[in-house]
């Protein structure tokens, strides 16, 4: 597979995890919008679905860096989701409802971390021959 090809697809992946979440938001957020207790960080109440909508916003910007830049991309995909995970996991009575509404951004935003992850791989030039370490080796 072509290294362009391996960009787009972490960047799509990346952008559809981020899609998820947003529409995912909107959805909780209608339907049931008190989902897990809140968080106060320095007087902003963080509610499940503005925690999920902001990390949807932040998986969108990086599939769009991960055209660019893989790492900066990638990593920028994969952090909302392992904040996702620390929020799910941190409220242990609606840990499962909480799983059930987050998983399908975190796996989508896991494998474009894996995709950019191949295309960094792709980046970086490979060595035709294997280093010569002289006599080091050899016997006398």
């Amino acid at each position: 597979m072509k290294n362009d090809a391996i960009h787009r697809y972490a960047a799509l992946v990346g952008v559809l995890a981020g899609v998820a979440a947003i529409a995912l938001a909107l959805y909780i957020h209608s339907a049931q919008p008190k989902l897990g207790p809140s968080w106060h960080i320095v007087g902003i109440l963080v509610t499940s679905p503005r925690l999920l909508a902001a990390m949807g916003v932040v998986m969108v910007i990086g599939g769009i860096l991960t055209l660019w830049s893989p790492a900066g991309g990638g990593l920028l995909v994969l952090f909302p989701a392992v904040v996702g995970l620390v929020y799910c996991y941190n409220h242990e009575w609606t840990r499962i409802p909480l799983l059930k509404i987050w998983a399908a951004p975190m796996l989508l935003a896991w494998l474009a971390g894996i995709l950019a992850g191949y295309a960094l791989a792709k980046d970086v030039p490979g060595y035709d021959e294997p280093p010569d370490y002289g006599d080091v080796l050899t016997e006398d």
